[in-house]
């Protein structure tokens, strides 16, 4: 991960090749998989990805955020937890909507 306060970016790498935002984070948790989506209804974005801890251990590195609260974790990336999951919310880019 490379991050750069004064431009708001970050950026997520893993061997060498850069990654989705979404990828990134989960990764950081602990090589959490994918399990489904659902409706964003009051989040930060349209739809929202659920993924599913590898083990207890990084299931409790959730427990270091508060449950059912929406953290911006990257300029276009918000993450929850409901305590079992891991919520993830891609937003629009800044640039994007600029355009």
């Amino acid at each position: 991960m490379a991050a750069c306060g004064t431009c708001a970016e970050v950026s997520w790498f893993q061997d060498g090749h850069g990654l989705e935002p979404e990828a990134g984070v989960a990764r950081l948790f602990g090589e959490f998989k994918l399990v489904g989506s659902l409706p964003g209804i009051s989040g930060p974005a349209r739809s929202v990805h659920l993924y599913a801890p590898p083990s207890r251990a990084a299931l409790a590195r959730l427990r270091a955020f508060p449950a059912k609260v929406w953290l911006q974790a990257a300029p276009d990336l918000w993450m929850s937890h409901d305590g079992h999951h891991l919520a993830l919310a891609a937003t629009p880019s800044r640039m994007a909507a600029m355009s």
